[in-house]
């Protein structure tokens, strides 16, 4: 006799159907809002990062800065991060208000981003910095606990969300070639402009993707997330959160190591969207394969591996040749781990708590990866690229973690056995 399984997914404590789930009222009232303003939101989001994270240290090396200044610079936003992601998904989630409090937040990074215009020394820029990060720390987690709550009643969500983030590399990739191009024609002065431009573009794709009010948590949901089983979603947050932090050496000096090598800047920005435009093939298929908590428990762990390796093979000062062949890598040890990880936690955490898990994952990952990137800028002069050795030994404590969380994901769902086809 041939029995329909029943997939399960954790949620409140307790193991309910995926029917039971759907059940509980995640989606805003505008989850039919277009997702061709999801898709632009994250273009734009991701073409502003695509230009800060692999050649902002160079307009900081171009301002004077030298190493450790750099290192600072680069890693007080992410410590920031630590208090300013929780602080403000906590508020979101509490007034219901995710899109709106989106959007506010991109407008102040725009604002911010017009003083670092005009910002010269140490200790100018670094406030701006700093200033610009409480804003924008949060804008992700905030994304995607818009966007995965809009698709809370849509067929194959894992799918879809892939599909909608994939413009974010799609930007991010437009950003390197754009901003490695314009230091060929121009000079270090262009990338500045060019971070003004694409956070003004990005607050206005947020406001476009504004929605009322939702409605908040129910009474029932409100005492059921005191039952959430707190060290899968604390094991899940710090795991990702430490694969994810071990790119800091990577995001930090991977330009500089690279320019050093004598790599021309057009070169550099195509490895740095050939590293994207495997996340976007990655984004396209995976939600095929992720289905359920295990699958993504799975992934992760994969994902973690894969990262020790890659960090391994940097470290030996890799051939041109060979960068192309890591940098295709980076779908999995990034996007991997990224998609992976905000799936796991939306099914882990409680329905009033949705913005808070997703903030407290970016935060974390942040805050550690402003640890490590210090740490890099510490130990780059003299260390050079065996500052990735170090990063291998962060993402295998992060893989130590996240075998924990599949083994006691494994554990649960044994205790309650799923029917068989």
């Amino acid at each position: 006799m041939r029995l329909r399984a029943r997939a399960r997914t954790p949620r409140f404590g307790r193991w309910t159907s995926d029917s039971a789930v759907r059940q509980v009222p995640l989606a805003s009232p505008a989850a039919g809002l277009p997702r061709g303003r999801l898709s632009l939101l994250y273009a734009c989001l991701f073409f502003e990062l695509g230009v800060n994270l692999p050649f902002f240290p160079l307009w900081l090396q171009a301002q004077s800065l030298d190493a450790d200044a750099i290192g600072i610079v680069l890693a007080a936003p992410l410590l920031i991060r630590i208090i300013a992601n929780p602080t403000v998904g906590a508020f979101a989630d509490r007034s219901g208000r995710i899109s709106a409090t989106l959007a506010v937040c991109a407008a102040l990074v725009a604002a911010g981003t017009c003083l670092l215009t005009v910002a010269r020394g140490f200790w100018p820029i670094l406030a701006v910095v700093v200033a610009i990060a409480l804003a924008q720390g949060p804008l992700i987690a905030l994304a995607d606990a818009m966007t995965l709550g809009r698709l809370a009643e849509t067929p194959r969500s894992e799918l879809t969300y892939g599909r909608i983030r994939l413009w974010g590399s799609l930007g991010f990739a437009a950003a390197n070639l754009a901003a490695g191009w314009s230091l060929e024609w121009f000079s270090t002065s262009s990338i500045v402009p060019m971070l003004l431009l694409s956070s003004v573009l990005t607050a206005a794709a947020a406001t476009s993707c504004m929605a009322p009010r939702s409605n908040g948590p129910r009474a029932a949901e409100a005492s059921e997330a005191r039952a959430v089983r707190p060290l899968l979603l604390i094991g899940t947050i710090a795991g990702a959160a430490l694969v994810q932090a071990s790119h800091a050496a990577y995001y930090g000096f991977g330009t500089l190591h690279w320019q050093a090598a004598g790599v021309p800047g057009a070169a550099m920005g195509g490895l740095w969207a050939l590293g994207v435009l495997s996340e976007v093939v990655l984004f396209s298929f995976l939600g095929y394969r992720v289905k359920g908590v295990s699958s993504a428990a799975g992934l992760l762990v994969g994902a973690a591996v894969a990262t020790i390796l890659r960090w391994g093979a940097m470290s030996q000062d890799p051939s041109l040749s060979t960068l192309v062949f890591l940098q295709l890598t980076h779908g999995v040890t990034f996007g991997a781990t990224h998609l992976a990880g905000i799936f796991l936690l939306a099914r882990l955490a409680p329905g009033g708590m949705q913005a808070s898990a997703q903030a407290w994952l970016a935060g974390s990952w942040a805050g550690a990866m402003g640890v490590l990137t210090t740490l890099c800028g510490l130990l780059y002069e003299t260390w050079g690229e065996q500052i990735y050795l170090v990063m291998a030994v962060v993402a295998a404590a992060g893989l130590s973690l996240l075998l924990a969380v599949a083994l006691g994901l494994r554990r649960v769902s044994t205790r309650e056995p799923l029917s068989v086809t």
